[in-house]
């Protein structure tokens, strides 16, 4: 049942013989509140947003984890090791490959890339490719290649164009003291787009055949790509990995490989986060103020409040409900423009981005029950702080002194 002190608090609030500037001190303040809290909401949920879809479309396209020899020489022994690695709890897939650095020439430009050797039996972990990945296989005039969107955008490519790739392994040649770059021609067997503008604009696809005869891997692979059924859960079968596989592997998993990307999201979230709260504590006080010049006001009704018998915890509750109300108001009013603004973001994707710039096509939102326990507790915690002063002040005046000229 709520107690005298909450009524007098929402009395208070609703008066209609409250002055005007006090009145409107505390619609600033209600506004400040429901503002603050509702971009609060809203660019945290694009941030989650952004971080769960690079993350996504990341995993979409790279190991969850990746094996790979120590010395850099290559995994000689690579389909016992894959062999062993797959029969790891937990682990979906593990496939060889051979990656390394090469040039792709048009007829038109060259453009330097990431070349990637796969199995074309297991080449369905290409996103968007169209099922092209099929013509990788042996079999036609020319080797295939799988070209991400951009990258084919800029090198002029179609399906069924030819192009060079040239590496960086040099052979002999009397033509020159340095020899010569070795190269392959190819056909674009078709074009993946994963909707990440850096995988897109950078990464090819070939056979793992082709790829071990063009780099010299005769016999190796320089990696083992290990998928697992459960992203977050990698320790368990990280440590079984470690003693399935030849102790000379290294072990990463995605997380390690992408420290400093996930690193820097992090902080840029935590960094919004204190920005925006100050929006929040600036409503709180603007709260601060009203109540102030309100207990001013009302020195005569504290007065007689006491002289009938309230105590000072009495009064001091009264001015403490009256904040907490404005700061719940407030925070809900926050909590749903917040989200149901967020809400719409997800569903509509109205506010498109440059991918070239931001990796993304569009404003990504994920909202999360946590993050809005956590502003609201913040907005109500410093509503709360921003009434003890004044209420505080209030409790302190003496009953004569405040009605004694009344």
């Amino acid at each position: 049942m709520a107690s005298f002190e909450f009524f007098i608090g929402k009395r208070y609030i609703k008066s209609r013989r409250a002055r005007f500037f006090i009145s409107f001190i505390n619609l600033i303040s209600l506004a400040g509140i429901t503002l603050g809290t509702a971009a609060l909401i809203i660019v945290l949920s694009v941030m989650d947003g952004f971080q769960k879809d690079l993350r996504d479309k990341i995993l979409g396209i790279r190991p969850h984890i990746i094996i790979s020899d120590r010395a850099g020489g290559g995994i000689e022994n690579y389909e016992a090791e894959a062999e062993a690695a797959a029969s790891v709890k937990g682990v979906t897939s593990a496939n060889p490959f051979v990656i390394s650095q090469g040039m792709l020439k048009s007829k038109y430009y060259t453009e330097g890339m990431m070349v990637f050797g796969i199995d074309p039996e297991k080449a369905g972990q290409i996103p968007n490719s169209g099922g092209s990945e099929i013509m990788l296989r042996p079999g036609g005039k020319l080797p295939g290649i799988l070209i991400g969107k951009e990258l084919a955008s800029r090198l002029l490519l179609t399906q069924g164009d030819e192009v060079i790739l040239i590496t960086p392994i040099f052979k002999s040649s009397s033509f020159s003291l340095l020899g010569m770059p070795k190269v392959g021609k190819f056909e674009v067997a078709g074009t993946f787009k994963s909707g990440y503008y850096e995988f897109d604009s950078q990464f090819a696809f070939i056979s793992l055949k082709d790829a071990q005869d063009l780099f010299e891997m005769k016999g190796k692979a320089t990696d083992i790509e290990i998928r697992v059924s459960d992203i977050y859960n990698l320790g368990p079968v990280e440590t079984m990995l470690r003693n399935k596989v030849s102790r000379r592997l290294k072990i990463q998993n995605w997380q390690q490989m992408n420290r400093n990307l996930f690193s820097a999201l992090k902080l840029e979230k935590i960094l919004m986060t204190i920005m925006l709260t100050l929006i929040i504590l600036v409503a709180a006080f603007n709260m601060l103020g009203s109540l102030i010049m309100l207990v001013m006001r009302k020195t005569k009704e504290i007065g007689i409040l006491r002289s009938v018998g309230a105590s000072q915890g009495s009064v001091m509750k009264i001015f403490v409900w009256q904040g907490m109300i404005l700061g719940f108001l407030g925070t809900a009013g926050g909590v749903t423009l917040g989200t149901i603004t967020a809400l719409l973001l997800k569903k509509y994707q109205f506010i498109k981005l440059a991918s070239d710039v931001y990796y993304l096509d569009y404003l990504p939102v994920e909202i999360k029950v946590i993050d809005i326990a956590v502003i609201v507790a913040a907005s109500l915690l410093l509503s709360f702080l921003s009434t003890l002063y004044p209420a505080y002040k209030a409790s302190k005046l003496d009953p004569v002194e405040a009605i004694r000229y009344e």
